[in-house]
């Protein structure tokens, strides 16, 4: 069975420090399908990294869902704390995107913590 390589954040490091420069510490939650369309069970729905555990991108639910999700990386590096509401920027179309669906209608409610360095 082959090994997992993560995905290069920025496309040149897989190291979470060389990725996010002066930040200690990266705690987000994030929720989506809060009307319970495409999950059974509430814990399907939510998922929490740190830092450590960080994916470079996190799929979208919608199992008709192409091209969506979220940048978990760019979304980091251009959002301070907070609570946000983002719609997903997918589509039902084909896979590769020859022919673009209806918009996605799945949404993720995201709560980020970002420590730092001081």
């Amino acid at each position: 069975m082959p090994k997992h390589t993560p995905k290069p954040f920025l496309g040149t490091t897989t190291n979470v420090n060389d990725a996010f420069p002066g930040i200690e510490e990266i705690d987000i939650t994030i929720e989506q399908d809060p009307y319970g369309y495409y999950c059974q069970h509430q814990w399907q729905r939510v998922s929490r990294y740190t830092k450590s555990t960080l994916p470079k991108h996190v799929q979208c639910t919608n199992p008709r869902c192409q091209q969506g999700g979220i940048d978990l990386q760019s979304f980091v590096l251009s959002h301070s704390n907070g609570e946000f509401d983002i719609s997903c920027n997918g589509h039902e179309g084909t896979p590769a995107g020859r022919r673009k669906g209806d918009p996605c209608d799945n949404h993720f409610k995201i709560k980020l913590n970002i420590e730092r360095t001081k």
